[in-house]
């Protein structure tokens, strides 16, 4: 993701910059160049509206990343209602067309809400139900944060096409 990157990489400039005892003072000036051109194209990222909605929908970031990173909270209110009023007009409303293997899964799950175990339908085993939030994107903010690999995101999302079919 480019805003963890740049993220790390306007820290260790900054840090660079400021080792006088490990760089030349040209060596310094050169980062600080460097740290002033990164920043002048990652302000950009201000301007899109993806590069916040990427963030957000990227399951091991979501709006912790930018808590954890001491984001401004303006900045941070800013990306959680752009999401917002994204879904509600692009996509809440739209209808989903289910394919066969969610189809399949939808009945797979419908037949272990009748299974005669009575262990199977103990409220704390029981996964949480999405839909019973307010919405998807209620539902998938409030679920932690998932560890897994940066490049996987989208194979995240296909495997959960049928948890959150509007988002």
């Amino acid at each position: 993701m480019v805003i963890p990157a740049m993220d790390y990489i306007d820290e260790v400039f900054m840090t660079g910059m400021l080792d006088e005892e490990r760089f030349d003072p040209s060596i310094r000036a050169a980062i600080g160049l460097a740290k002033k051109t990164l920043n002048k194209y990652y302000s950009l990222t201000d301007t899109s509206d993806l590069y916040r909605i990427a963030m957000v929908l990227h399951p091991c970031h979501k709006l912790e990343y930018f808590r954890h990173a001491k984001w401004e909270a303006d900045w941070i209110k800013t990306a959680s209602d752009l999401v917002r009023n994204t879904y509600e007009t692009s996509y809440a409303s739209h209808e989903v067309r289910r394919s066969p293997a969610s189809a399949h899964a939808a009945n797979v799950s419908e037949n272990k809400d009748h299974s005669t175990n009575i262990f199977d339908r103990l409220p704390s085993f029981s996964k949480v139900d999405c839909m019973s939030m307010a919405d998807e994107l209620d539902s998938y903010l409030a679920a932690s944060v998932e560890d897994i690999n940066v490049g996987d995101a989208i194979q995240w999302w296909s495997e959960r096409q049928s948890m959150y079919p509007h988002l």
